[in-house]
């Protein structure tokens, strides 16, 4: 932490840690609502028009969520060496020219490699960018202003109809280049407030000045990514993670199917509990954000691995709508939990100066996890007609992860090490820098000293 950081916050003004997580949330919204929940509405219409098998179109959207899970760790590197703002930039570009290329496609092989340049694009300008800029403007408050953040995934949700609006309306094509346009000018001028904080920031961090008599401590420290990658502390971690998306994301992939095979719903209807999973999920979001800020973070992402497993449990019993929404209604908390949290844990574990790269690691275990997970529901169900295995598979999945991130204990060693060295850096950089700016010898004021 700068020395500047000691003066307290200006009396008026916003901290602008939050602006960057404003910002970062509206961002994500706008990934959210056109490329996770959006695209679904031009399935069918893209799928109509060149006779393209379910199966085949399907896989254009999984090549979006695998390759972009591959790629975190490189748009983490990205990240830590030019910046969020440089990096934000590249991936609104690169989001825009998949999306236009989709409207010129002729083959499926074009889908495909549109979808790939999406895939990064929206990598590079989603949340884990976001994450690894609040991670340097918050300690106290980090998780609950990456809480505040994913709140904007969330609310993506609720723009599906007004996609699906344009798309019946204008055409899918059309539809999308508004959706283009609107991402270029809107993206590109919400970046310009995303950045890392600077070292002399004039407000102090988390935007709340010191209690008299505690001394600030550097915050610009950080284990090296193969190095922290390697710890017992991550290894667990993502084991629990693996673990848990193992379970729950085959829910979010068979939700709708699972309302309308087993328990009887319309597809609207079934549509319908979607939205609700989405809601509650911002409850979540901010709930555990918030504890994550009071009480061991590992807890948190236990109690929301609990709350998810219990959730699936009840799945397989549940015979009615009311059962079923019950379950949603503790599952979806879970979910949402798990979003804030995991990555405000890795920065308070390891540090910031590296963050991106090491939460991009943590990213490719999340969508790994999802990846498999989703397939193994699918499966499960192919071979016995029914979700109710499935389901008792997933919850003992997402269970099994609860002893496991509890493990998960911190590098304490480890980040004691590379904190006093980055205090000890930080000493010879202001004692360098108040050398440089000392008179120089027999000067006072910048003038010569009198002789006696």
């Amino acid at each position: 932490m700068a020395l500047s950081d000691l003066r307290p916050a200006p009396k008026s003004g916003l901290y602008e840690g939050w602006i960057v997580v404003i910002a970062a949330g509206f961002i994500v919204f706008l990934i959210s609502s056109s490329f996770l929940y959006g695209f679904g509405a031009i399935f069918t219409n893209v799928r109509d028009e060149f006779g393209w098998s379910a199966a085949a179109t399907s896989l254009a959207f999984s090549v979006r969520s695998e390759v972009g899970g591959v790629a975190s760790p490189l748009v983490g590197y990205w990240i830590d060496r030019f910046g969020p703002r440089r990096t934000l930039f590249t991936g609104i570009i690169l989001m825009v020219i998949g999306v236009l290329l989709i409207t010129v496609m002729q083959t499926l092989l074009h889908f495909y490699i549109a979808m790939f340049v999406i895939a990064i694009g929206t990598t590079a300008a989603g949340g884990q960018v976001g994450q690894s800029a609040i991670s340097t403007w918050f300690r106290r408050r980090r998780a609950r202003a990456m809480s505040f953040m994913t709140v904007g995934a969330g609310l993506g949700g609720t723009m599906v109809v007004v996609f699906s609006f344009l798309v019946d309306e204008l055409g899918w094509r059309t539809a999308l280049r508004i959706i283009a346009f609107i991402i270029l000018v809107v993206g590109l001028g919400a970046s310009n407030f995303v950045r890392s904080r600077p070292r002399d920031h004039h407000q102090p961090m988390d935007g709340i000045a010191l209690p008299a008599g505690e001394i600030a401590r550097h915050d610009d420290w950080g284990i090296p990514p193969m190095r922290a990658i390697r710890t017992r502390a991550f290894a667990f971690f993502s084991i629990a993670i693996v673990l848990a998306q193992l379970g729950s994301a085959g829910f979010i992939v068979h939700q709708i199917p699972y309302m309308e095979i087993t328990i009887g719903l319309s597809k609207t209807a079934a549509g319908a509990t979607v939205m609700v999973f989405t809601l509650v999920s911002i409850v979540g979001r901010l709930g555990f954000g918030y504890l994550g800020d009071r009480i061991d973070k590992r807890y948190c992402l236990a109690g929301a691995l609990a709350l998810m497993g219990v959730g699936e449990l009840m799945l397989v019993f549940a015979t009615n709508a009311w059962q079923a929404i019950g379950a949603v209604a503790l599952i979806a908390p879970g979910f949402g939990g798990i979003v804030p949290v995991r990555p405000a844990l890795l920065a308070d574990y390891f540090g910031t100066k590296h963050f991106g790269q090491i939460n991009g690691w943590g990213r490719l275990m999340f969508t790994t996890g999802g990846a498999v997970g989703a397939w193994l529901v699918g499966r499960i169900f192919d071979v016995t007609d029914g979700y109710t295995v499935a389901w008792l598979v997933a919850s003992l999945t997402v269970l099994a992860g609860v002893p496991i991130m509890l493990l998960a204990t911190p590098p304490t060693d480890l980040m004691r090490q590379y904190q006093d060295e980055a205090d000890v850096a930080w000493e010879a950089e202001q004692a360098a820098a108040r050398r440089a700016a000392a008179p120089p010898d027999g000067e006072v004021d910048g003038q010569p000293a009198a002789q006696s």
